[in-house]
């Protein structure tokens, strides 16, 4: 049996989280597309994302987006390990629009 690890016990899944858009790739999707994930589901340097699954390997599958009300609508289904996903925060929708 695995030990499970702390990251996986503080997740809460399909609950909002903000992370730094650099979790997610600037690589273009393909030679013929130019666009990469970065771009489209993060703003402001910041993307939102929920945790729907932990895979065996240690990665998560997550819907990502630039703002945290499309993140079931409008979101990517991306992987991600759990290095990246260390990064993220509980998003608390009362700072929405605050300046730090």
């Amino acid at each position: 049996m695995t030990q499970t690890s702390s990251l996986a016990r503080r997740i809460c899944y399909h609950y909002p989280y903000v992370a730094p858009a650099n979790v997610l790739s600037a690589e273009p999707v393909d030679d013929e597309d130019a666009s990469n994930l970065r771009a489209e589901a993060s703003h402001n340097g910041a993307c939102y994302l929920e945790v729907t699954r932990l895979f065996q390997d240690g990665t998560y599958l997550v819907r990502v987006a630039a703002q945290p009300d499309l993140i079931r609508t409008h979101g990517y289904t991306v992987v991600l390990y759990a290095a990246q996903l260390a990064q993220a925060r509980p998003y608390d929708c009362r700072l929405q629009g605050k300046v730090a």
